[in-house]
């Protein structure tokens, strides 16, 4: 269900990129570092963007160096990390560990189901380090899954569960930009889980697995599915043109007004072809 919140890597300037990479590799490094050599096969975009956002908000002091990793072995990387970086690495581990449950609960796949046995010691320690945090996060998967057994019909219903659940993770801390943050988080839970039950309607017609647009009485789902995507990318980039952003403020836009269009975009092509 992640990966949805990425940039345009052709609109934005090299800095910019260079940028961009620096933290996500500073991401990919704090996994290592704090939970184990496997989560970093965890590491996704959505929480690359919310290190940029959460960072030009509050403006924490970054630590920047030069490291080479298995990935890049022959060359050094930049790495750019800081307090927010652990945050986002310790919500990559818990989000993952429930995706990795639910592609198991919904396809019986078997990778899946191998990864998150493989992920236990993480998320307990990153569920300790978060409790919190982790008990939203569980009981607004658990209400999603009370719906999708339901096999509502209600679009809403479910996708303002999960919105909800992305509230929480970009809450960083109770302060004066509280409700815009929870704003921008439900509105990036929507479009994700709009945008994935879009991607994989036909998938899950086949399968037989819930997918809230398949059960719709209307002529134009996949029309309908991708104007909901499309509204909420509105509503989101709305509340994030609220917050006071200069640091990465390029990247930030690139990836609200190029990077996610371009994902879209994507998805329909694929059902084209």
């Amino acid at each position: 269900m992640f990966g949805y919140v990425t940039i345009n890597k052709m609109e934005l300037k090299f800095k910019e990129y260079y940028s961009y990479r620096g933290y996500y590799c500073g991401l990919c490094k704090c996994l290592k570092t704090e939970y184990s050599n496997l989560s970093r096969f965890t590491l996704n975009y959505d929480m690359t963007f919310l290190i940029l956002l959460l960072s030009s908000l509050y403006e924490p002091e970054n630590k920047s160096y030069n490291e080479r990793c298995m990935v890049h072995p022959t060359k050094k990387q930049l790495v750019i990390q800081n307090e927010i970086t652990e945050y986002a690495a310790s919500m990559n581990i818990m989000l993952s560990y429930y995706n990795m449950i639910d592609n198991w609960n919904d396809e019986r796949d078997v990778k899946s189901l191998a990864v998150c046995k493989a992920l236990e010691k993480d998320f307990r320690k990153a569920s300790l380090k978060y409790s919190e945090k982790a008990e939203k996060i569980k009981e607004r998967l658990q209400n999603i899954s009370k719906l999708e057994k339901e096999n509502t019909r209600d679009v809403d219903a479910v996708s303002n569960e999960f919105g909800h659940l992305m509230e929480e993770i970009f809450l960083y801390k109770r302060d004066e930009w509280e409700k815009i943050l929870r704003k921008v988080g439900f509105y990036a839970g929507k479009y994700i889980y709009f945008l994935d039950a879009y991607e994989d309607m036909e998938k899950d017609e086949k399968s037989g697995s819930y997918n809230p647009f398949n059960n719709l009485e209307i002529e134009d789902k996949k029309d309908y599915a991708r104007e909901l995507s499309m509204l909420n990318l509105s509503f989101l980039s709305n509340e994030i043109e609220k917050l006071p952003l200069e640091q990465d403020k390029g990247i930030i836009d690139n990836i609200i007004y190029s990077g996610i269009l371009n994902k879209i975009n994507n998805v329909d092509k694929e059902k084209i072809k």
